[in-house]
């Protein structure tokens, strides 16, 4: 037996353990595929959705089990039960700790349309006596909220989805520590996935005495679910001051990017009642983080104004799809116009006929989405979107005049929204989101006021058609719709 022949041999068996083991892999894939297949069809909101899912993972299981596995969930397990026993420590709080409170419920038949879509019967409906003020841009925003910062005099509630260390986001973090080393008790929630905030700044924050809860730091230990983020934008000051909209914290927000120019975006501040209830769900994500209640007050801070709001927190532990509900309940009130803007417009199914069925009763639907925008694919299957409803006479246009990212709805002179909400199943059906709906005319007019200004710098378009390559691309991208 000479030594080359055993080295042939060798050889010749490693080749075939390589063979047999790639060929053992792909079986794996193509087995693992068909499992996950039939769980998507088991657990997908929607038959598009499943669709899609089915055809990736019995095609492509290499590349789409993976995705599957981390963008594929629809559950957020544990929260559920977390959830609730907040709900009754929390809500005992709010109803019970200010014998006043019953004075703040606002009930009308429209109002109770949109309450009765809330899937869980423990957060506040609307409520009156509350007082709104429109922040139309980060220059605005941040001024306004930095001086509420300045004013605290008990305790602050920071939540943000994106806090980018930046000029501006260090001036929010000086202030932050300040007020903590001046024992005010400063809470800052964010999300692991959204922020990716160093350490060495959470370091920082801890050893200034900010209370720091990374909202789903747990569930990231335990297994792959970081599809589900928490996109809420949140400020609240003493329960007296609170803060909601869609600016994140970054130097972007005030068009410092070149790439992206002016950064157009909307936020409110609001005192009274409704700031208890945005309180109520920066509560509950504290204790899904720390499964401790949170360290503030709940007492009903009285306005002078008279704006009835609803805060609306939404996310896929509701037993309903509490936020996709709301939104056709709100566009189906509508009679005279209904105008949105909106970063990404991929809306599932259900919103789309709703839409078109609001202008097939005489509505002025009116749909503002940006002329350029940060996700390609998202921006591409809007496309076919687009088309229908402009097939069906709603009104879209292009904001060119920097970079849209307002998620604003009005609907006749009743109800105008603005929240965290993208048009898109994400928001609908995976995010943690909030939104503000406000009852008020002085505010429906601002709002009005601020949209047609921005309609103004906008183009409209007239005709949707593409040529066969660019169809082909949006429509590509329309298939995974239900992922985006």
């Amino acid at each position: 037996m000479t030594p080359l022949w055993f080295s042939k041999k060798i050889r010749m068996a490693t080749e075939m353990l390589e063979d047999n083991g790639l060929t053992l892999f792909f079986i794996s894939c193509y087995i693992i595929g068909v499992f996950c297949a039939c769980s998507a069809l088991l657990k997908a909101r929607t038959p598009q959705g499943a669709m899609a899912w089915v055809i990736s993972l019995l095609l492509f299981p290499f590349i789409s089990v993976p995705f599957f596995l981390v963008f594929g969930q629809t559950k957020f397990e544990g929260y559920n039960v977390r959830r609730r026993l907040m709900d009754q420590k929390v809500q005992k709080l709010f109803y019970e700790l200010d014998p006043i409170s019953s004075s703040f419920t606002a009930s009308s038949e429209e109002m109770r349309l949109i309450t009765s879509t809330l899937s869980n019967s423990s957060q506040p409906g609307f409520t009156v006596k509350n007082q709104v003020s429109l922040l139309i841009d980060g220059k605005e925003t941040y001024a306004s909220m930095q001086r509420e910062i300045e004013n605290a005099k008990n305790y602050i509630i920071f939540q943000s989805y994106i806090f980018r260390e930046d000029e501006i986001g260090e001036k929010f973090i000086e202030l932050l520590i300040k007020k903590a080393q001046s024992d005010i008790r400063v809470t800052f929630i964010h999300d692991n996935i959204g922020n990716n905030i160093s350490s060495g700044l959470l370091k920082r924050l801890k050893e200034a005495g900010v209370r720091v809860g990374p909202f789903n730091d747990k569930i990231l230990k335990h297994k792959i679910q970081i599809n589900f983020r928490n996109h809420r934008k949140i400020l609240i000051i003493d329960g007296r001051v609170g803060f909601i909209g869609g600016l994140n914290i970054g130097d972007d927000y005030l068009g410092k990017w070149p790439k992206w120019g002016d950064w157009r975006d909307t936020h409110m501040r609001i005192e009274g009642p409704a700031v208890i209830a945005a309180q109520l769900a920066s509560a509950k994500d504290w204790y899904f983080s720390k499964e401790v209640p949170m360290d503030v007050d709940w007492k009903i801070h009285e306005s002078e104004g008279d704006a009835a709001v609803m805060i609306l927190p939404t996310g896929p532990a509701d037993e309903r799809h509490t936020c996709l509900l709301a939104h056709i309940a709100l566009i189906n009130s509508a009679n005279e116009r209904l105008w949105i803007a909106n970063p990404y417009f991929v809306p599932p199914e259900s919103l789309v006929d709703a839409l078109i069925l609001a202008s097939l009763r005489g509505v002025d639907v009116k749909v503002l989405i940006p002329a350029y925008s940060d996700a390609h694919l998202i921006q591409l299957a809007s496309e076919v979107y687009q088309e229908r409803l402009i097939d069906h006479g709603i009104k879209i246009f292009k904001y060119n005049k920097g970079f849209l990212h307002q998620k604003v709805m009005l609907v006749d002179d009743k109800f105008s929204t603005i929240g965290s909400v993208n048009f898109d199943c994400r928001s609908m059906f995976i995010n943690f989101e909030v939104t503000s709906i406000v009852s008020d005319r002085k505010f429906t007019q601002q709002v009005t006021e601020m949209l047609q200004k921005d309609f103004s710098s906008a183009i409209q378009i007239v005709n949707r058609k593409r040529n066969v390559l660019k169809a082909i691309s949006s429509r590509s991208a329309n298939l995974f719709a239900p992922m985006l």
